[in-house]
């Protein structure tokens, strides 16, 4: 640990620390208002643009910051005249804009060059090298932004939302629109010594998207965009100096982990998250339909072997088997026949099914003989809440479209009396009560 922070105790390396953290926090912090406003690429053009307003700030003897802060203003300011008065499209704008100024940028300071004049670390920063001037300029921007951003907190936020909205409800949409623009060129600026042009919209737009894939909060995305920019540039930074590379691009580089680490594990919308739980739903969808097969096995007086499940599910007999020991692992099957707690859990999904298809029926419009395979699919969708809200929907009706019994609340399912049709005498008559035919072919 005191090799790792041993870079501390130079002046320069304190100074890169704190403005890689100004830097960090500043843009993770717009950087969700242009994620939201889906700015990407506005943001990579006005990066690119200030490196003509470097150079010829030189040039003139200029102070750099301003030449860059003012060359975003016009390029913002080019992008929304050339979209306003022709036929060309925002994208298509930003594209010749920023890459025309980008070109003019490469020869000014191609030029320059050649008085032995180094201006090539503004394309991909240099931390190391900042100046206490640099530091008051990037802590001035970064507070000011940052004021702007709480000042407006309300009204940039419905306009990253909605700008149609909020030009709808009296927001001055077009002023938010070119004050976004100020703040992301000050930004920018801001950025310069740290991770260069090249790099800045790396800052901007990884750390916001992925707080984006971590919450639906904006506020809450707020903080974890900052976080992520300061923790990226902080390891970024210590990184760049133990293995002697570049500081822009280890900085960025560890942001970009922390996205595809969010990618693959974000709580919610992870890739791996969301395919460990449709594996679980999946073998609970097949843990219940085989509880509810042996249910109808057990009614029919049949034992539970893995030769009548399998054939009942239309499955082999070794998943059957799986199916079985998962069962018994539950608590739910003993021997050959349901515990009372199976029973009582076979009779929740039967009144899952059975109020599925009476609601599909008499609400959906769905024919009586195509309605059993969209319940077979609805019964797994949280069937204990979900029954109950179908029984008040629909007046706690008794039974399903097919005369069967729906089992109560607590479990209990009426049995069904009756003869079937092939047991009747000839001329003897009778009232058609159930009809348990399930397939389509059946019931048609």
């Amino acid at each position: 640990m005191n090799s790792f922070l041993e870079p501390l105790q130079y002046a320069f390396m304190q100074r890169a620390l704190i403005a890689a953290v100004l830097v960090g926090v500043v843009c993770g912090t717009l950087g969700c208002y242009i994620v939201l406003r889906r700015m990407a690429l506005i943001g990579d053009a006005l990066a690119h643009s200030v490196l003509p307003g470097v150079a010829i700030a030189f040039i003139v003897g200029a102070d750099f910051f301003i030449g860059a802060a003012a060359a975003g203003i016009v390029t913002a300011g080019v992008i929304g005249w050339v979209t306003s008065s022709s036929r060309v499209k925002e994208d298509a704008a930003i594209g010749v804009v920023f890459t025309g100024a980008f070109a003019l940028g490469i020869v000014l300071i191609t030029l320059i060059q050649s008085k032995s004049v180094d201006l090539f670390h503004m394309l991909f920063g240099n931390v190391l090298g900042v100046e206490d001037r640099d530091l008051y300029i990037t802590a001035g921007i970064t507070a000011g932004v940052l004021l702007t951003l709480l000042l407006l907190y309300k009204e940039m936020l419905v306009h990253a939302f909605d700008p149609v909205f909020a030009a709808a409800i009296g927001l001055p949409a077009r002023a938010l629109h070119y004050l976004l623009m100020l703040l992301l060129s000050l930004t920018v600026v801001a950025a310069l010594q740290t991770v260069g042009l090249v790099l800045v919209v790396a800052m901007l737009i990884t750390p916001a998207s992925t707080a984006y894939l971590l919450t639906d909060r904006f506020a809450r995305m707020l903080g974890i965009s900052a976080g992520i920019g300061v923790l990226s540039s902080l390891i970024g930074l210590f990184g760049s100096y133990h293995y002697n590379v570049s500081s822009g691009a280890a900085i960025v580089l560890v942001a970009t982990l922390f996205f595809f680490v969010a990618i693959l594990f974000a709580p919610e919308r992870g890739v791996v998250v969301r395919r460990v739980r449709a594996q679980r739903a999946a073998r609970r969808t097949a843990t219940e339909d085989a509880l509810k097969q042996a249910h109808a096995l057990v009614t029919e007086g049949t034992p539970v072997t893995a030769a009548a499940l399998g054939a009942r599910m239309g499955t082999g007999a070794g998943e059957a088997r799986r199916r079985i020991a998962t069962l018994r692992s539950q608590g739910l099957l003993t021997g050959e026949a349901l515990t009372p707690e199976g029973d009582r859990q076979a009779h929740q999904m039967i009144r899952a099914h059975r109020l599925w298809e009476r609601y599909l029926v008499d609400e959906g419009g769905v024919s009586w003989a195509e309605v059993h395979d969209e319940a077979e699919r609805l019964e797994h969708v949280e069937p204990l809440a979900m029954a109950e809200q179908l029984d008040a929907a629909l007046g706690s009706p008794r039974s399903d479209p097919h005369g069967e019994p729906i089992p109560t609340p607590e479990g209990e399912l009426e049995e069904l009396r009756g003869r079937v049709l092939s047991d009747l005498k000839v001329g003897e008559s009778a009232r058609i009560v159930a009809v348990r035919e399930q397939t389509r072919e059946g019931l048609r």
